[in-house]
């Protein structure tokens, strides 16, 4: 292997388009590799979960921001050591909100400028890219997520992660993958975690200090298969997704000497997780025509 997992993830995260991503796959002899990808959820159907999840752009793409406040939540819940499934968590989102991050009654209206600033430095959405065809990031500070759990988190699909935790609203583990038909013509979506460190960890895992990070596809069926549909795939060489030690990734916007206006991947995340939506397709008269973008 003639690259490292950091500088294919540091590529990826910067390319501003699929077709840049796909290059970079390619020049690393993994996008035609079959043996360096893994089916998404461990099923072989998955396109027609995939696919049911939203007929709209933008309530798909408003599912990955309530993943993201799931997380910040999750964090928070963490934190103040509760067990998100025990007697003492919250029971709705507004109470997690009010014991977690001190935001009177869960109501943000209520808060001055600058508290309301901290908090928003917990999830940011960035767009890049080029105003005919944006992409997107969506980066929290939340619990995250190791390596080795991607699997039965990020990459599952209609699992019971969060069904018992109250103060959540992503109870079905399928949300976060509805964005994935209105990501270009190859649905690519660039995802990347590490676990937070006030988040437990399963025992055994290995991998808690490290940041995981695998690219998600859409992969149609070849002329001598007998596969009808597509099926979506993610990167897992060997069955397992990429990772690499680092104390931050260069996810977050940030100013930068002799540019006016804060540049893209100039700040550091420590933990938390980064998502990358490429060539997100919009209806007209929507975000992408009022939403401030880096270029």
């Amino acid at each position: 292997m003639s690259w490292s997992a950091s500088s294919l993830f540091d590529e990826l995260l910067r390319a501003e388009h699929e077709r840049e991503a796909q290059r970079v796959l390619e020049a690393h002899g993994l996008w035609d590799d079959p043996s360096a990808w893994r089916l998404l959820g461990d099923r072989e159907n998955n396109f027609s979960i995939v696919g049911n999840q939203h007929s709209d752009p933008t309530g798909a793409f408003v599912e990955k921001i309530v993943n993201s406040i799931d997380a910040v939540l999750m964090a928070g819940c963490h934190r103040a050591g509760i067990d998100p499934e025990g007697a003492t968590a919250p029971e709705s989102m507004t109470e997690a909100v009010e014991r977690f991050y001190h935001v009177r009654h869960g109501r943000l209206g209520q808060e001055d400028s600058r508290s309301l600033t901290t908090l928003a430095d917990n999830i940011h959405l960035i767009a890049v890219g080029s105003k005919d065809s944006p992409s997107y990031l969506v980066v929290d500070r939340g619990e995250g997520q190791t390596p080795n759990s991607f699997p039965s988190t990020f990459m599952s699909l209609a699992e019971s992660n969060k069904l018992r935790i109250p103060f959540v609203q992503g109870r079905f583990n399928s949300g976060g993958t509805g964005v994935l038909q209105f990501c270009g013509t190859e649905n690519l979506q660039l995802l990347a975690s590490r676990r937070n460190p006030h988040s437990p960890v399963a025992p055994g895992d290995d991998s808690s200090d490290l940041w995981g990070f695998t690219l998600v596809r859409r992969v149609e069926p070849r002329a001598d298969e007998r596969r009808k549909s597509s099926m979506y795939m993610y990167l897992a060489p060997g069955g397992e997704v990429l990772r690499f030690a680092a104390d931050a990734v260069l996810a977050l916007p940030g100013d930068v000497k002799g540019r006016k206006q804060p540049s893209p991947y100039a700040a550091p995340l420590q933990y938390g997780t980064v998502v990358k939506l490429y060539d997100y397709r919009w209806r007209a008269k929507s975000i992408a025509t009022t939403e401030a973008r880096f270029e």
